[in-house]
């Protein structure tokens, strides 16, 4: 129906369990906060918020407009840069990192913290967390372009690469987990999506088909054990993960900026890419049009349905 359903605006819940150092410096000196990430939790119950100042917010989902606040987090010295949900010991964890160079992992029910994993002399840009062999661990980089793996523990990183381009850079696994890849962009704009060897610390495949000079920092999605996916000079562009040479490229009408924001669903049939008016296309395979059909339907018979009921109610 693409009708919003939520807004929030942007507000400490508890400013007085925060630190000094937000509410003196970061909100009083400079009071604009961004976000910086959103994501969901694993089942969909939780979500969580990144600000570019200090704070981690969570909210608990209970359908339609319905959002409720869970925990806010004085998570991080200066902004937080990236959010992400993890299951280390069969416990949900929400994992953190930011400017003060640091990773934290923080229990979701409490907000207790659990670790603070240090080691980066760089301000930390993104994490991943993932499991093999049912050995947790979590992937970060920072802005210096190091990559590092850490497990749940207090013994310092396991990992150390160096991400082509040593600036941003950000990390996803196929679905199946079975690939390691990154995508990150240059201080000078040049874009580098790469396979890793993981046993071996090295770049495995660099596909190829990114401007010289990527105008701000390139986004990428994995789906289907099969595609990549970045948004790049005014369009998304598709890799075969097999073929380093690009497969296509997508204009999805137009109105998209330099390098889109994009996400796949989970099931890979549908792919949400941001538009330069500050909305959002969602583009649709054929399995998607089915998807978004059969939505529309149950929309069209719940709405009826209502209609329905208070006719009934009124007579």
């Amino acid at each position: 129906t693409k009708e919003r359903l939520v807004v929030r605006n942007f507000k400490v819940w508890e400013l007085g369990k925060c630190s000094m150092a937000l509410q003196q410096a970061a909100l009083v000196k400079d009071p604009t906060v961004s976000v910086n990430r959103i994501i969901w939790s694993p089942d969909g119950t939780l979500f969580g918020v990144a600000y570019s100042r200090h704070i981690v917010q969570i909210y608990s989902y209970h359908g339609g407009d319905d959002i409720r606040q869970h925990l806010e987090i004085d998570a991080h010295v200066g902004g937080v840069n990236d959010i992400a949900f993890a299951h280390p010991n069969k416990q949900l964890c929400i994992i953190t990192c930011g400017d003060d160079k640091t990773i934290k992992v923080w229990e979701a029910t409490s907000g207790t913290k659990q670790f603070t994993f240090e080691g980066h002399e760089a301000p930390v840009y993104s994490v991943c967390p993932h499991y093999k062999e049912n050995i947790q661990f979590i992937f970060s980089t920072a802005l210096d372009g190091k990559i590092k793996a850490w497990l749940y523990d207090n013994l310092g990183s396991r990992v150390d690469y160096d991400a082509p381009g040593h600036w941003c850079t950000t990390m996803a696994y196929s679905a199946d987990g079975s690939r390691l890849f990154s995508c990150g962009t240059s201080k000078d704009g040049e874009s580098h999506l790469v396979e890793w060897n993981e046993s071996e610390g090295a770049v495995k495949r660099t596909y190829q088909g990114f401007r010289k000079r990527s105008m701000g920092v390139v986004q990428f999605d994995t789906t289907r054990n099969r595609f990549l996916a970045a948004g790049d000079e005014f369009v998304i562009k598709i890799w075969d993960m097999d073929n380093t040479s690009l497969l296509t490229t997508i204009e999805a009408d137009g109105g998209l900026p330099a390098s889109p924001r994009i996400r796949f669903n989970k099931e890979g049939t549908l792919l949400a890419v941001s538009t330069v008016d500050n909305g959002i296309k969602v583009l649709a395979n054929a399995d998607g049009v089915r998807l978004l059909r059969t939505l529309e339907n149950r929309s069209f018979d719940a709405s009826r349905s209502a209609s329905e009921t208070v006719t009934k109610v009124v007579t």
